[in-house]
């Protein structure tokens, strides 16, 4: 395939023996809505123009640095990673990460430590993280229509953090709150999710 607009590189999260947070509905976990996802947004972009790689297309236990390295090995442009989220009782609606840019204080540190001054490979593309990291957000509230919780900045989210091009990741909702976990499980909220990422490219 001609290179046209670039390539995309889409990480389901999860997989195999890590099955992401579980519904709060019942035996459906992240993994699985995460790859459903990732499937919906492939023909969108090639539509577009855009070469779209995945770091996995079925259920299979993935460390996050094959995950790196499917990404360099196809040289891809942009890395986004999908996720659904769990917190506890009254967390709900749509969050963006990028890493955290160099000389400042993450927005969610989870215990992990925090260095101000320490330097990951995607700090070489910290503008241009928060610009996707903008779009992406931006574009998944318009169409999506969920709470916005905003974008927020992480150093221990490895699997963007090792990336050598802009990332992001996203969390399309909480399957810890029923009303979200309902919507889901609905092929047409991931659907719409996959449009909304579609439409920020």
């Amino acid at each position: 395939i001609p290179k046209t607009r670039g390539i995309i590189c889409f990480d389901a999260g999860h997989g195999g023996k890590h099955n992401g947070t579980k519904s709060t509905l019942g035996g459906f976990f992240e993994k699985n809505y995460a790859l459903d996802w990732a499937l919906r947004i492939h023909p969108l972009l090639r539509a577009k123009g855009w070469q779209v790689v995945m770091t996995r297309t079925n259920d299979v236990t993935m460390s996050i640095d094959q995950r790196v390295a499917v990404a360099d090995r196809y040289g891809a442009d942009l890395f986004v990673s999908l996720h659904f989220n769990a917190a506890g009782k009254g967390a709900s609606g749509l969050e963006t990460y990028c890493t955290t840019p160099q000389g400042m204080p993450s927005t969610l540190t989870r215990g992990y430590s925090d260095p101000m001054s320490g330097i990951m490979p995607n700090n070489a593309y910290d503008l241009r993280n928060v610009h996707l990291a903008g779009r992406i957000h931006n574009a998944m509230i318009k169409n999506v229509g969920m709470a916005d919780r905003g974008v927020r900045r992480a150093r221990f989210m490895s699997v963007i953090a090792k990336q050598k091009r802009p990332a992001v990741l996203v969390e399309g909702g909480y399957l810890s709150d029923p009303a979200e976990a309902r919507l889901i499980g609905t092929a047409a909220y991931r659907q719409k999710l996959a449009e909304a990422i579609a439409k920020a490219f």
